[in-house]
């Protein structure tokens, strides 16, 4: 069983506010169940997208897995578009925004 997403979202901000980057919630989902996406700003305009897998959610220990919706960094632009879509599909996503240059995301 996974911890809830507000409590994983509340952990996930801890950690990495312990690194001293900042993490702000861009869109705030279910509560107990949403699906979470995590975008890592790596420049001005180049986002790394993580999010659920299409396979199963959790791992052996019931952690969530996360693995990048793109192969590479994209334009802001086009993680907007695809988190719209996602949007549409499941309204009860969250949506995480993490500035790192040096595109750490402290997922697995």
């Amino acid at each position: 069983m996974s911890v809830k997403s507000d409590i994983w979202v509340a952990a996930y901000r801890r950690r990495c506010d312990l690194q001293a980057l900042p993490c702000v919630i861009v869109r705030k989902g279910a509560l107990d169940a949403g699906t979470i996406y995590v975008c890592i700003r790596i420049s001005s305009d180049e986002v790394w997208l993580m999010g659920p897998p299409a396979g199963p959610l959790l791992d052996e220990r019931g952690d969530r897995i996360f693995e990048p919706r793109f192969e590479t960094p994209v334009p802001e632009r086009q993680i907007d578009e695809y988190l719209a879509r996602q949007a549409q599909y499941d309204p009860d996503i969250w949506v995480l925004e993490v500035e790192d240059r040096e595109g750490r995301a402290f997922l697995r």
